[in-house]
Protein backbone atom coordinates (compact mmCIF):
# COMPACT_ATOMS: atom_id res chain seq x y z
CA UNK A 1 0.00 0.00 0.00
CA UNK A 2 1.30 3.52 -0.95
CA UNK A 3 0.71 5.92 1.81
CA UNK A 4 2.55 8.97 -0.16
CA UNK A 5 0.99 12.32 0.93
CA UNK A 6 1.51 13.50 -2.00
CA UNK A 7 -0.46 11.10 -4.00
CA UNK A 8 -3.01 10.87 -1.70
CA UNK A 9 -3.26 14.88 -2.19
CA UNK A 10 -1.94 15.37 -5.54
CA UNK A 11 -5.59 17.64 -7.05
CA UNK A 12 -4.79 20.11 -3.76
CA UNK A 13 -1.21 20.36 -4.15
CA UNK A 14 -1.48 20.94 -8.38
CA UNK A 15 -3.86 23.41 -7.41
CA UNK A 16 -0.93 25.61 -6.08
CA UNK A 17 0.55 25.92 -9.32
CA UNK A 18 -2.46 28.09 -11.14
CA UNK A 19 -0.33 27.76 -14.72
CA UNK A 20 -0.62 23.99 -14.79
CA UNK A 21 -4.05 24.50 -15.47
CA UNK A 22 -2.38 25.97 -18.70
CA UNK A 23 0.41 24.11 -19.63
CA UNK A 24 2.29 20.71 -19.33
CA UNK A 25 4.93 21.66 -17.46
CA UNK A 26 7.70 19.43 -17.33
CA UNK A 27 10.57 22.21 -17.07
CA UNK A 28 11.47 22.45 -12.95
CA UNK A 29 15.39 21.90 -14.05
CA UNK A 30 14.81 25.36 -15.76
CA UNK A 31 12.66 27.44 -13.73
CA UNK A 32 9.62 26.56 -11.56
CA UNK A 33 6.39 28.09 -11.98
CA UNK A 34 4.91 30.36 -8.91
CA UNK A 35 3.42 28.51 -6.22
CA UNK A 36 0.87 30.03 -4.73
CA UNK A 37 1.87 29.57 -1.48
CA UNK A 38 5.11 31.98 -1.99
CA UNK A 39 3.05 34.08 -4.32
CA UNK A 40 0.77 35.13 -1.22
CA UNK A 41 3.29 35.69 1.04
CA UNK A 42 5.24 37.90 -1.23
CA UNK A 43 1.79 39.65 -1.72
CA UNK A 44 1.56 39.73 2.31
CA UNK A 45 5.15 41.29 2.46
CA UNK A 46 4.45 44.11 0.23
CA UNK A 47 0.80 44.90 2.01
CA UNK A 48 3.05 45.58 5.55
CA UNK A 49 5.19 47.50 2.95
CA UNK A 50 1.88 49.53 1.93
CA UNK A 51 1.28 49.42 5.61
CA UNK A 52 4.23 51.36 6.91
CA UNK A 53 5.91 48.41 8.32
CA UNK A 54 9.23 48.70 7.28
CA UNK A 55 10.80 50.99 9.86
CA UNK A 56 13.65 49.48 11.84
CA UNK A 57 14.05 52.21 14.43
CA UNK A 58 13.88 51.86 17.28
CA UNK A 59 13.08 48.05 16.90
CA UNK A 60 12.66 46.16 13.58
CA UNK A 61 9.55 46.30 11.85
CA UNK A 62 7.24 43.29 10.22
CA UNK A 63 8.64 43.97 6.65
CA UNK A 64 11.99 46.27 6.95
CA UNK A 65 15.61 45.06 5.98
CA UNK A 66 15.53 41.19 5.84
CA UNK A 67 17.94 40.41 7.94
CA UNK A 68 16.39 42.16 10.68
CA UNK A 69 13.46 40.16 10.37
CA UNK A 70 11.93 37.26 12.69
CA UNK A 71 11.90 35.44 8.90
CA UNK A 72 15.36 35.76 8.39
CA UNK A 73 15.86 33.27 11.40
CA UNK A 74 13.12 31.41 10.39
CA UNK A 75 14.35 30.93 7.31
CA UNK A 76 17.83 29.38 8.72
CA UNK A 77 15.93 27.42 10.59
CA UNK A 78 13.73 25.95 8.47
CA UNK A 79 16.73 25.36 5.85
CA UNK A 80 18.79 23.80 7.83
CA UNK A 81 16.32 21.12 8.89
CA UNK A 82 15.81 20.94 4.87
CA UNK A 83 19.30 19.39 4.72
CA UNK A 84 20.16 18.16 8.16
CA UNK A 85 22.63 20.99 8.74
CA UNK A 86 23.10 22.72 12.55
CA UNK A 87 21.62 26.30 12.57
CA UNK A 88 24.24 28.05 12.97
CA UNK A 89 25.79 26.24 9.52
CA UNK A 90 23.44 28.05 7.43
CA UNK A 91 22.61 31.33 5.64
CA UNK A 92 20.89 32.66 2.97
CA UNK A 93 21.83 32.88 -0.66
CA UNK A 94 20.80 33.44 -3.48
CA UNK A 95 22.63 31.88 -7.15
CA UNK A 96 25.28 29.01 -6.12
CA UNK A 97 27.18 31.49 -8.68
CA UNK A 98 27.45 34.12 -6.23
CA UNK A 99 27.91 32.20 -3.56
CA UNK A 100 30.63 30.12 -5.67
CA UNK A 101 32.47 33.63 -6.28
CA UNK A 102 32.84 34.56 -2.35
CA UNK A 103 33.88 30.95 -1.79
CA UNK A 104 36.85 30.85 -4.38
CA UNK A 105 37.48 34.22 -4.40
CA UNK A 106 37.44 35.43 -0.78
CA UNK A 107 37.72 31.97 1.50
CA UNK A 108 40.40 30.30 0.07
CA UNK A 109 44.03 30.70 -0.50
CA UNK A 110 45.89 29.99 -4.18
CA UNK A 111 48.92 29.11 -4.78
CA UNK A 112 50.57 28.10 -8.36
CA UNK A 113 50.59 24.43 -8.47
CA UNK A 114 47.49 23.95 -6.39
CA UNK A 115 44.46 22.01 -8.62
CA UNK A 116 40.60 21.94 -8.59
CA UNK A 117 38.70 18.95 -9.96
CA UNK A 118 35.86 19.48 -11.74
CA UNK A 119 33.40 17.19 -14.61
CA UNK A 120 32.64 18.09 -18.25
CA UNK A 121 29.19 17.71 -16.85
CA UNK A 122 29.46 20.71 -14.55
CA UNK A 123 27.01 23.74 -15.57
CA UNK A 124 29.26 26.51 -16.98
CA UNK A 125 29.25 29.23 -13.73
CA UNK A 126 31.96 27.60 -11.51
CA UNK A 127 34.39 26.91 -14.45
CA UNK A 128 34.06 30.09 -15.65
CA UNK A 129 35.47 31.34 -12.25
CA UNK A 130 37.95 28.50 -12.52
CA UNK A 131 39.30 29.82 -15.53
CA UNK A 132 40.12 33.37 -13.82
CA UNK A 133 41.42 31.94 -10.70
CA UNK A 134 44.18 29.95 -13.02
CA UNK A 135 44.77 33.22 -14.96
CA UNK A 136 45.46 35.03 -11.53
CA UNK A 137 47.06 32.53 -9.75
CA UNK A 138 48.27 29.58 -11.79
CA UNK A 139 46.01 26.88 -10.50
CA UNK A 140 45.27 23.69 -12.55
CA UNK A 141 41.77 22.85 -13.44
CA UNK A 142 41.92 19.07 -13.57
CA UNK A 143 38.74 17.46 -15.57
CA UNK A 144 37.15 14.31 -15.40
CA UNK A 145 35.37 13.16 -18.57
CA UNK A 146 31.51 11.36 -18.58
CA UNK A 147 31.34 8.02 -19.73
CA UNK A 148 28.03 7.23 -21.37
CA UNK A 149 26.62 10.37 -19.64
CA UNK A 150 28.05 9.36 -15.62
CA UNK A 151 30.97 10.42 -13.72
CA UNK A 152 33.38 7.02 -12.70
CA UNK A 153 34.72 7.53 -9.30
CA UNK A 154 37.53 5.49 -10.36
CA UNK A 155 38.11 8.55 -12.58
CA UNK A 156 37.96 10.76 -10.38
CA UNK A 157 40.04 9.19 -7.90
CA UNK A 158 43.03 8.76 -10.30
CA UNK A 159 42.59 12.92 -10.68
CA UNK A 160 42.87 14.22 -7.19
CA UNK A 161 46.09 14.15 -5.41
CA UNK A 162 48.08 15.71 -2.29
CA UNK A 163 47.64 19.20 -4.46
CA UNK A 164 44.39 19.15 -4.97
CA UNK A 165 42.29 21.82 -2.94
CA UNK A 166 38.54 21.42 -3.72
CA UNK A 167 36.51 19.11 -5.76
CA UNK A 168 33.74 20.45 -7.24
CA UNK A 169 30.41 18.73 -8.59
CA UNK A 170 27.14 19.14 -9.42
CA UNK A 171 25.17 16.64 -7.38
CA UNK A 172 22.98 16.47 -10.27
CA UNK A 173 24.20 17.19 -13.54
CA UNK A 174 21.80 20.46 -15.04
CA UNK A 175 22.38 18.91 -18.85
CA UNK A 176 21.89 14.68 -17.93
CA UNK A 177 20.73 13.87 -15.27
CA UNK A 178 23.85 11.87 -13.61
CA UNK A 179 23.36 12.36 -9.77
CA UNK A 180 26.77 11.10 -7.73
CA UNK A 181 27.08 9.35 -4.65
CA UNK A 182 28.25 12.59 -2.83
CA UNK A 183 29.34 10.23 0.52
CA UNK A 184 31.60 8.92 -2.02
CA UNK A 185 33.23 11.87 -3.56
CA UNK A 186 34.07 12.94 -0.23
CA UNK A 187 35.63 10.37 1.05
CA UNK A 188 38.11 10.50 -2.00
CA UNK A 189 38.56 14.34 -1.72
CA UNK A 190 38.87 14.45 1.84
CA UNK A 191 41.30 11.44 2.09
CA UNK A 192 43.84 13.72 0.22
CA UNK A 193 42.86 16.41 2.17
CA UNK A 194 40.40 18.54 -0.41
CA UNK A 195 37.55 20.39 0.27
CA UNK A 196 34.56 19.25 -1.45
CA UNK A 197 31.85 21.68 -2.99
CA UNK A 198 28.47 20.47 -3.85
CA UNK A 199 26.23 22.71 -6.16
CA UNK A 200 23.21 21.16 -5.13
CA UNK A 201 20.96 23.38 -7.56
CA UNK A 202 19.57 20.52 -9.75
CA UNK A 203 18.87 18.39 -6.56
CA UNK A 204 17.40 20.30 -3.63
CA UNK A 205 13.85 19.86 -3.60
CA UNK A 206 13.91 16.72 -5.39
CA UNK A 207 15.57 13.99 -3.08
CA UNK A 208 16.53 14.09 0.51
CA UNK A 209 19.93 15.80 1.07
CA UNK A 210 21.48 14.92 4.51
CA UNK A 211 24.81 17.00 4.48
CA UNK A 212 25.96 15.26 7.77
CA UNK A 213 25.90 11.96 6.56
CA UNK A 214 26.96 13.20 3.06
CA UNK A 215 30.10 14.89 4.27
CA UNK A 216 29.87 17.52 2.22
CA UNK A 217 31.61 21.51 3.35
CA UNK A 218 29.95 23.48 0.93
CA UNK A 219 26.46 23.37 -0.67
CA UNK A 220 25.00 25.92 -2.47
CA UNK A 221 21.63 26.14 -4.20
CA UNK A 222 19.08 28.40 -4.85
CA UNK A 223 15.10 28.35 -4.58
CA UNK A 224 13.67 28.75 -7.68
CA UNK A 225 14.06 25.34 -9.69
CA UNK A 226 13.32 21.85 -7.74
CA UNK A 227 13.03 23.88 -4.48
CA UNK A 228 9.51 25.71 -6.12
CA UNK A 229 10.34 28.57 -4.62
CA UNK A 230 10.75 32.53 -5.58
CA UNK A 231 13.66 33.89 -7.11
CA UNK A 232 16.48 35.48 -5.11
CA UNK A 233 16.15 32.69 -1.96
CA UNK A 234 18.28 29.88 -0.90
CA UNK A 235 20.80 28.21 1.03
CA UNK A 236 24.55 28.34 1.58
CA UNK A 237 26.04 25.47 3.76
CA UNK A 238 29.10 25.35 4.89
CA UNK A 239 30.56 22.69 7.44
CA UNK A 240 30.86 24.10 11.06
CA UNK A 241 34.78 22.85 11.08
CA UNK A 242 35.76 24.55 7.86
CA UNK A 243 33.68 27.27 9.23
CA UNK A 244 35.95 27.43 11.92
CA UNK A 245 39.63 27.72 10.00
CA UNK A 246 38.32 30.33 7.54
CA UNK A 247 39.09 33.81 8.29
CA UNK A 248 37.08 34.92 5.01
CA UNK A 249 38.19 38.34 3.02
CA UNK A 250 34.90 39.57 3.29
CA UNK A 251 33.54 41.36 5.92
CA UNK A 252 29.73 42.64 6.16
CA UNK A 253 29.42 44.95 9.06
CA UNK A 254 25.52 44.02 9.21
CA UNK A 255 26.81 40.53 11.04
CA UNK A 256 29.36 42.50 13.44
CA UNK A 257 29.07 40.43 16.51
CA UNK A 258 28.54 43.68 18.42
CA UNK A 259 26.89 43.11 21.96
CA UNK A 260 23.46 44.97 21.82
CA UNK A 261 21.24 46.64 18.95
CA UNK A 262 23.16 48.11 16.34
CA UNK A 263 24.58 51.30 17.54
CA UNK A 264 22.84 53.95 15.33
CA UNK A 265 20.95 55.52 17.33
CA UNK A 266 23.33 55.53 20.28
CA UNK A 267 24.70 59.10 21.39
CA UNK A 268 28.32 58.29 20.87
CA UNK A 269 28.17 55.93 17.99
CA UNK A 270 31.48 55.86 16.35
CA UNK A 271 31.73 54.68 12.73
CA UNK A 272 35.37 52.54 13.93
CA UNK A 273 35.61 52.38 17.35
CA UNK A 274 31.42 51.10 17.53
CA UNK A 275 32.18 48.20 14.78
CA UNK A 276 35.54 47.28 15.97
CA UNK A 277 34.04 43.63 16.52
CA UNK A 278 34.88 40.29 15.03
CA UNK A 279 32.09 38.89 12.72
CA UNK A 280 29.68 36.52 14.32
CA UNK A 281 30.10 32.98 14.92
CA UNK A 282 28.08 31.52 12.42
CA UNK A 283 27.27 31.18 8.81
CA UNK A 284 25.49 34.31 8.54
CA UNK A 285 29.28 36.07 9.03
CA UNK A 286 29.45 34.60 5.30
CA UNK A 287 25.96 36.52 4.19
CA UNK A 288 25.82 38.88 1.01
CA UNK A 289 22.49 39.43 2.12
CA UNK A 290 21.57 39.29 -2.15
CA UNK A 291 17.91 37.79 -0.53
CA UNK A 292 15.46 40.78 0.03
CA UNK A 293 12.35 40.79 1.83
CA UNK A 294 9.61 39.24 -0.33
CA UNK A 295 12.04 36.91 -0.98
CA UNK A 296 12.64 35.83 2.25
CA UNK A 297 8.97 35.89 3.05
CA UNK A 298 8.46 33.61 -0.13
CA UNK A 299 11.14 31.36 0.53
CA UNK A 300 9.70 30.47 4.62
CA UNK A 301 6.41 29.53 2.99
CA UNK A 302 8.03 27.23 0.53
CA UNK A 303 9.95 25.62 3.53
CA UNK A 304 7.26 25.40 4.79
CA UNK A 305 5.21 23.56 2.03
CA UNK A 306 7.90 21.12 1.64
CA UNK A 307 7.55 20.38 5.76
CA UNK A 308 3.83 19.66 4.89
CA UNK A 309 3.67 17.36 1.88
CA UNK A 310 7.34 15.94 3.22
CA UNK A 311 11.19 15.57 1.26
CA UNK A 312 10.94 11.92 0.88
CA UNK A 313 7.62 11.72 -0.39
CA UNK A 314 8.58 14.06 -3.16
CA UNK A 315 11.88 11.66 -4.11
CA UNK A 316 10.02 8.86 -4.20
CA UNK A 317 7.34 10.41 -6.48
CA UNK A 318 9.94 11.81 -8.57
CA UNK A 319 12.06 8.69 -8.91
CA UNK A 320 8.61 6.95 -9.97
CA UNK A 321 7.71 9.81 -12.64
CA UNK A 322 11.43 9.68 -13.57
CA UNK A 323 11.38 5.70 -14.27
CA UNK A 324 7.94 5.81 -15.99
CA UNK A 325 9.32 8.47 -18.15
CA UNK A 326 12.62 6.36 -19.29
CA UNK A 327 10.33 3.44 -19.45
CA UNK A 328 7.73 5.35 -22.24
CA UNK A 329 10.65 6.88 -23.95
CA UNK A 330 12.03 3.70 -24.78
CA UNK A 331 9.21 2.49 -25.74
CA UNK A 332 9.16 4.93 -28.47
CA UNK A 333 12.16 3.93 -29.60
CA UNK A 334 14.47 7.03 -28.29
CA UNK A 335 17.65 7.16 -26.47
CA UNK A 336 17.77 7.86 -23.17
CA UNK A 337 21.06 9.83 -22.53
CA UNK A 338 20.51 10.03 -18.80
CA UNK A 339 21.54 7.07 -16.54
CA UNK A 340 18.84 4.31 -15.90
CA UNK A 341 19.73 3.50 -12.47
CA UNK A 342 17.89 4.82 -9.81
CA UNK A 343 20.84 5.38 -7.84
CA UNK A 344 22.13 7.62 -10.06
CA UNK A 345 19.45 9.82 -11.57
CA UNK A 346 15.95 11.21 -9.91
CA UNK A 347 13.44 13.18 -12.29
CA UNK A 348 15.84 15.02 -14.68
CA UNK A 349 15.27 12.77 -17.98
CA UNK A 350 17.83 13.75 -21.26
CA UNK A 351 16.88 12.07 -24.36
CA UNK A 352 17.08 12.20 -28.40
CA UNK A 353 15.44 10.54 -31.18
CA UNK A 354 18.70 10.10 -32.78
CA UNK A 355 19.04 12.50 -35.10
CA UNK A 356 19.62 16.47 -33.61
CA UNK A 357 17.31 17.79 -36.03
CA UNK A 358 14.53 16.33 -35.11
CA UNK A 359 15.22 17.15 -31.72
CA UNK A 360 15.08 20.33 -32.32
CA UNK A 361 11.65 20.16 -34.21
CA UNK A 362 9.94 18.35 -31.65
CA UNK A 363 11.33 21.00 -29.04
CA UNK A 364 9.82 24.15 -31.28
CA UNK A 365 6.84 21.52 -31.85
CA UNK A 366 6.30 21.50 -28.11
CA UNK A 367 5.64 25.36 -27.65
CA UNK A 368 2.92 25.20 -30.47
CA UNK A 369 1.42 21.45 -30.69
CA UNK A 370 -1.90 22.03 -32.55
CA UNK A 371 -4.49 23.64 -32.19
CA UNK A 372 -6.62 23.91 -29.04
CA UNK A 373 -4.03 21.90 -27.33
CA UNK A 374 -1.62 22.91 -24.52
CA UNK A 375 1.98 23.79 -24.52
CA UNK A 376 4.38 21.91 -23.54
CA UNK A 377 7.31 22.98 -21.44
CA UNK A 378 10.59 20.99 -21.88
CA UNK A 379 14.27 22.48 -22.39
CA UNK A 380 16.69 21.43 -25.00
CA UNK A 381 20.27 21.32 -23.37
CA UNK A 382 23.58 19.43 -24.69
CA UNK A 383 27.04 19.34 -22.66
CA UNK A 384 30.34 17.07 -22.63
CA UNK A 385 28.25 14.99 -25.77
CA UNK A 386 25.40 13.84 -23.47
CA UNK A 387 22.06 15.57 -23.41
CA UNK A 388 19.58 16.98 -26.15
CA UNK A 389 15.88 16.82 -25.08
CA UNK A 390 15.41 17.31 -20.84
CA UNK A 391 12.34 16.82 -19.41
CA UNK A 392 12.29 17.19 -15.52
CA UNK A 393 9.90 15.39 -13.49
CA UNK A 394 8.53 16.82 -10.81
CA UNK A 395 6.22 15.70 -8.01
CA UNK A 396 3.01 17.20 -9.13
CA UNK A 397 3.37 16.02 -12.53
CA UNK A 398 1.10 13.02 -13.73
CA UNK A 399 1.68 9.93 -15.77
CA UNK A 400 -1.01 11.35 -18.05
CA UNK A 401 0.89 14.34 -18.35
CA UNK A 402 4.11 12.16 -19.86
CA UNK A 403 1.76 9.97 -21.82
CA UNK A 404 0.77 13.41 -23.66
CA UNK A 405 4.70 14.32 -24.28
CA UNK A 406 5.03 10.46 -25.62
CA UNK A 407 2.15 10.82 -28.06
CA UNK A 408 3.35 14.05 -30.01
CA UNK A 409 6.56 12.68 -29.60
CA UNK A 410 5.52 9.19 -31.43
CA UNK A 411 4.12 11.18 -33.93
CA UNK A 412 7.07 12.61 -34.89
CA UNK A 413 9.34 9.89 -35.01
Amino acid sequence: MNNNYIDDHLDEIRAEFKLLDHWVYLNAADQMVPGNYWLNAVRDFYNFVEYGRMEDIPAADIATHPFLLAKWDESIRLSAAFINADKDEVTNAYRPAITANLILYNMMEWSEGDNVVITDLSYPSIPYILQDLQRRYGIEIRVVRNVNGEILMEDMEKLVDGNTRMVIVDRTAAFCGFTFDMKEVCRIAHARGALVLDDAMQTLGAVDIDVKDDGVDFLVSGAYKWQCGPEGAGIFYIKRSVMDRIDARYRNYIWADIPGPIPFANRDHDNMASWSYPPVNNANRFSQDTTIGPSLFGWVATLKFYEKIGIKNVEERVRRLGAYTIDRLEEIGCRVTCPTDPEKRHGLITYTTGDYDKDKAFFERCAAPGRCMKPIKISMRTLGGIGNLRISAHFFNTEEEIDYLIDLQKGMM
